[in-house]
């Protein structure tokens, strides 16, 4: 017995009308579309076929008589006899003119007469005779040989052998005849230019000669020449005297200002005595400092070495305030003697160079004039040295620049045809005929094709042979939609954000050690409460040392009180509105990401492990823990660093120690690695 479901091998009554297929008693649609598709092949490819073949086998044959010959013409003979000086021939261009007059209109004309007189009837070149010639023969130069293929076409083979033979003779007779009328014409042409050239440049020598003596001129050199040489010694010690005013005005210039401005004129390593007072008032603000750092300002106010110590400060500051001023005032008194020496030497040189104004502008006109004839003569003596030279070279090389012609391969009467290739067209003929039919069919089925049917599969049971229909049977077809699975997906597990490392004060420490200024600044600025993003922002004028805050401006603006440590390490002095506390490196503005690059680089050269993770947040994450964990307000600690996320808030809630909370007054905010790095 059949399982349940498995289709039955019989087709029911009227499955294929369901299908929307032909019964067994219509006619088939394949046979009649074959038919349609073979009538429409062998009617394109009948037709084609016909055409191409009908086309390829009625044109006459053509014949074709070719000969080969060099030609040297007689300019590129003359110049590869006599090359010039650093000069390449060119070839090409007398080559391509000799084969323009090969079949021009004169040539084909002699060429004509010729093969009339040997018995042609001009009658059979038709009404045209040189149209006809010059249509039926081409001449193809073979580049960079000097070869030309002279090849004629046409129907009788005796006359293209002599028509192509005939040419060459007659143009070989035509290049002859005119090499014989140009050569007399050419050495003629070069004598009168040489007489007149040289009579051209006895005047001029004579014309430069008298103005050189009427003029006092000695030579085209100008050293030579006393005036000039007096005036160019003149200029230089005037150019030197003026760079020697330059400096001195300068210099005193510099001086003036620092002295209103209140500076130092003279430098200490210029003058001893400013150097040894520098040098002790250094010594001894350095033992106060170390005295301060020991002991409490009650019991220095009480030590009297301590007072005598800052006594003979103040009299050693007020000795070297006066060395300065005397120092100052003894460089300005030399600065002004120099400037007056100088401007003396200059306005001595100028004296003496507008006394000999006039009289060097007057030299130096006649000077000009006299180099402008020589150059003028120079260069028709040129001109006449190279006639000359073209008129010994045309009469010693009249046979070398002869023209010359030779025959490589004389024509010959042909004996096969040349075109039309009958087998070769006949095939390309029937391909063509075949592609033609193919694409007529392709086109033909496109605008006969039948509509498309869909598939239909009717699965029913199968009880006892016979076909039972399920009562929820339904037709799926290709354009169905597939059921859909309803499957849940389950919610996926709320993830806490990993935070950022936290440093040790040894790893601090070892990042401070190995940054550079801008980055050590900027980590003390990350340690003291301040973002990446405000740190890049922050301005010179956002820092106020007097009430030991720093403004942050931006999206959570507040103040963060400043240390004694962090004020010291901060810039201070005046600047310019709009300096930034972190420049950048290429001059313009510090951005966070570069922010971030830097303290990496730090991190990788303090051999930090992980020094990926040392982050810009990894240092503030590090700041905020060291408050929490010393049990401070969450109040206080977002008036420091700025305000924080709910999640975040939660986190920093485990590091807080049990116990009451405490206020910022009472924490150290200060990092304990800042002290002990001395950042």
């Amino acid at each position: 017995m059949p399982c349940r479901g498995q289709l039955s091998p019989m087709r029911p009554l009227g499955i294929d009308t369901l299908a929307g297929r032909p019964g067994p008693f219509d006619a088939s649609p394949t046979a009649v579309a074959n038919r349609r598709r073979l009538l429409v092949f062998l009617a394109a490819f009948g037709l084609a076929a016909a055409i191409g073949l009908a086309w390829t086998f009625l044109r006459p044959e053509e014949f074709r008589a070719s000969a080969r010959l060099q030609i040297t013409p007689g300019s590129a003979a003359a110049v590869a006899g006599t090359p010039a000086a650093g000069a390449v021939p060119d070839l090409a261009k007398p080559f391509l003119f000799e084969v323009e007059v090969l079949t021009s209109h004169p040539v084909l004309e002699q060429v004509l007469a010729r093969l009339v007189r040997m018995g042609w009837d001009r009658a059979s070149f038709g009404p045209e005779p040189i149209a006809a010639m010059r249509k039926s023969i081409q001449a193809t130069p073979v580049a960079g040989s000097g070869v030309v293929e002279i090849a004629a076409t046409g129907t009788r083979p005796p006359l293209l052998a002599a028509m192509v033979n005939t040419l060459i003779e007659v143009y070989s007779d035509h290049i002859a005849a005119v090499y014989r009328d140009s050569s007399a014409e050419s050495l003629a042409r070069a004598d009168e230019a040489v007489r007149k050239l040289a009579a051209d440049v006895a005047a001029k020598r004579r014309e430069v000669e008298g103005f050189r003596l009427a003029h006092d001129i000695v030579s085209l050199e100008r050293d030579e020449n006393q005036v000039l040489a007096r005036v160019r010694g003149q200029g230089a010690s005037l150019n030197a005297a003026n760079e020697k005013l330059a400096v001195a005005e300068g210099r005193l210039r510099s001086l003036q200002e620092s002295a209103a401005a209140g500076k130092s004129v003279v430098r200490a390593r210029d003058n001893p005595t400013l150097a040894s007072l520098e040098s002790r008032i250094s010594q001894a603000r350095e033992e106060l400092r170390e005295l301060e750092r020991t002991f409490t300002p009650d019991y220095l106010a009480l030590d009297p070495k301590v007072r005598g110590m800052r006594t003979r400060l103040a009299e050693l500051e007020e000795q070297l305030k006066a060395q300065r001023a005397a120092s100052g005032e003894a460089a300005l008194a030399e600065a002004r003697e120099e400037v007056a020496a100088a401007r003396a030497a200059v306005r001595k040189l100028e004296q003496q160079m507008a006394a000999d104004r006039q009289e060097v502008g007057q030299f130096t006109s006649r000077f000009n004039e006299y180099r402008a004839l020589q150059e003028a003569l120079a260069e028709l003596e040129g001109v006449h040295r190279e006639a000359v030279q073209r008129r010994a070279t045309l009469a010693a090389t009249v046979r070398a620049r002869a023209p010359s012609l030779q025959v490589l391969e004389p024509a010959a009467i042909p004996r096969e045809a040349w075109r039309p290739l009958y087998v070769r067209d006949a095939a390309i003929s029937l391909a063509a005929a075949l592609a033609l039919a193919l694409v007529a069919m392709w086109l033909v089925e496109l605008f006969n094709r039948p509509e498309p049917q869909p598939s239909v599969l009717i699965a029913q049971p199968v009880v006892s042979g016979l076909v039972v229909p399920p009562p929820d049977a339904r037709v799926i077809g290709p354009s169905a939609p597939p059921p859909a699975l309803a499957a849940r997906q389950p919610a996926m597990l709320e993830q806490r954000a990993t935070p950022p490392r936290e440093l040790g004060p040894a790893e601090v420490t070892a990042l401070l050690a190995a940054a550079d200024e801008t980055a050590r600044l900027a980590i003390v600025l990350l340690l003291s409460g301040v973002t990446a993003e405000e740190a890049a922002a922050l301005e010179r004028s956002d820092i106020d040392l007097k009430r030991r805050v720093i403004k942050i401006r931006g999206e959570s603006p507040r103040e963060i009180a400043l240390s004694d440590f962090v004020a010291t390490r901060l810039p201070t002095g005046p600047a310019r509105p709009g300096t930034k506390v972190l420049p950048a490196g290429h001059g313009g503005e510090l951005a966070a990401n570069d922010l971030a690059a830097a303290i990496l680089c730090a991190a990788h050269d303090a051999s930090i492990e992980r020094s990926a993770d040392v982050t810009p947040a990894c240092l503030r994450h590090t700041y905020i823990a060291f408050l929490v964990r010393q049990g401070l307000r969450f109040a206080d600690l977002t008036r420091i660093v700025g305000p924080l996320a709910p999640d975040a808030l939660a986190e920093y809630s485990e590091l807080a120690p049990p116990g009451p909370r405490i206020g910022a007054d009472d924490a150290d905010l200060v990092f304990p690695a800042l002290r002990s790095a001395g950042a």
